[in-house]
């Protein structure tokens, strides 16, 4: 791991090598752009297909966040002022299962141009086809600019299918008033972050104070079922070896790893309703923001809404609790460009000057994420809000595990994110026991794997 990361001047934050934290594999970074010309799709690189009198119609997708569609907006509009030609037009992903989503719109031969996905989706549609490989459409050595990790995730059989735009992650947000009642003491390090054991009897006191739950934990439905996985990481388990097929779950450690969350939901210090498909993000929110709950387990994207419903000086943020070693969430977005695009050249330059370094920079600062360049991992930003919490966020991003960001961007992972939420949600209830979850799952990523 490089130096830590560091606060420079006020509302300024330094992140050493925030990317490199989880290197999953060593290697070159460079890709092998394919330099030949390659008919319809267009010429060697986006330089030589895309100009000032280029003419095309393109549509983006992203998820209903407020903040991002405007910022996507005014992306779309300074490119236009490049490109007169060019209209691009941003509309929002539908709620639901995006799989599913995406699934009907390249069936019907109308998804968009350019869709915004997650590491944890990208693996699959690259594999499937339905996001192309870009190689063709960058410069060599175009992968140097980004963190080894993201730009490592972004490739399948060393074919590019996104580029990297953003990383977030998990940290505790704790209401402020309720850690004063119970005379609470917050952690200020990674070092000194709650163990299991405090986090746990902490969650008893909170319950005590607001008469209802806890804590409540930042599931958005059944994509977002590998949320959980930091917890199994942290207490030294796994959930695939390395060879990214033999399930590694089904043991102690991934039996105890499940049991301690479970007592979570058997002690009633989550809300029972605050399981993998039944959660929101508004519901989880709602149970912070109206002191149902005086913990939350959830990411550096969701603050400007956390403040809308609970004065800045009634919450902050501290580190995710921890076990055997630190972990929290890998989240972040890659932008990719579809395969029933008819302008492909010109939707991957779209996507190359959104990801550039001052657009990057610019995103993060705006809408409160973590940056994915190597020129901007250290150098100072200046977040529009926030910016205590997200150094705290920066800090804890050193720690999503490596050989958990290599499982969560395996080809097949969205069928073992579907077996991770179907066993994990019948365990949260009590529907079945620890050691019978591990071994369900254990079945289903060999299922998936066949």
């Amino acid at each position: 791991m490089s130096a830590p990361f560091s606060s420079g001047n006020s509302g300024q934050v330094t992140r050493r090598s925030v990317l490199r934290y989880a290197a999953v594999t060593a290697g070159a970074l460079a890709i092998a752009p394919t330099l030949a010309a390659c008919g319809a799709a267009g010429a060697a690189s986006s330089n030589a297909t895309v100009g000032p009198d280029t003419k095309a119609d393109l549509v983006m997708t992203t998820w209903n966040i407020p903040a991002d569609l405007i910022a996507y907006k005014k992306f779309a509009a300074e490119y236009k002022k490049k490109h007169p030609g060019v209209n691009i037009k941003v509309q929002t992903t539908p709620n639901g299962d995006f799989n599913q989503y995406l699934s009907t719109q390249l069936a019907g031969g109308n998804a968009p141009d350019i869709i915004r996905n997650t590491w944890q989706q990208i693996g699959r549609w690259a594999q499937n086809g339905g996001f192309i490989a870009l190689d063709q459409y960058l410069s060599p050595g175009y992968g140097k600019g980004f963190g080894e990790t993201f730009w490592k995730a972004a490739q399948l059989n060393g074919k590019v299918h996104g580029i990297p735009q953003h990383t977030d992650t998990f940290g505790t947000y704790y209401r402020t008033d309720i850690m004063s009642q119970i005379g609470a003491k917050i952690p200020e390090s990674l070092d000194d972050a709650w163990t299991w054991d405090e986090f746990l009897a902490l969650a008893r006191e909170v319950k005590k104070a607001t008469g209802k739950a806890a804590v409540s934990y930042g599931f958005e439905g059944v994509n977002t079922a590998y949320r959980w996985l930091p917890f199994l990481y942290m207490h030294g388990g796994k959930l695939i070896e390395d060879d990214g097929k033999t399930p590694a779950i089904d043991n102690d450690l991934g039996v105890e790893a499940i049991t301690w969350f479970q007592q979570l939901y058997a002690e009633g210090l989550i809300p029972k309703s605050n399981t993998i498909k039944g959660s929101t993000t508004a519901s989880v929110e709602n149970t912070f923001t109206t002191g149902q709950v005086g913990l939350m387990l959830f990411g550096d994207w969701i603050m400007n809404d956390v403040t809308k419903g609970l004065k800045q000086d009634k919450w902050n943020i501290t580190y995710m609790p921890r076990d055997k070693s630190a972990a929290s969430d890998l989240g972040g977005n890659l932008l990719s460009v579809s395969k029933t695009s008819k302008n492909p050249a010109v939707a991957a330059d779209f996507i190359q000057f959104v990801c550039n370094e001052a657009n990057m920079k610019y995103f993060c600062e705006t809408d409160l994420f973590l940056p994915v360049r190597t020129s901007l991992m250290d150098s100072p930003l200046e977040f529009s809000s926030h910016k205590d919490q997200m150094t705290t966020f920066s800090k804890q991003a050193a720690t999503v595990p490596a050989e958990m960001a290599a499982v969560e961007t395996l080809p097949n992972f969205a069928a073992i994110n579907q077996v991770l939420a179907d066993q994990l949600d019948l365990c949260f209830i009590g529907q079945q026991s620890p050691k019978q979850t591990a071994s369900k799952i254990a079945d289903g990523i060999k299922n998936a794997g066949s």
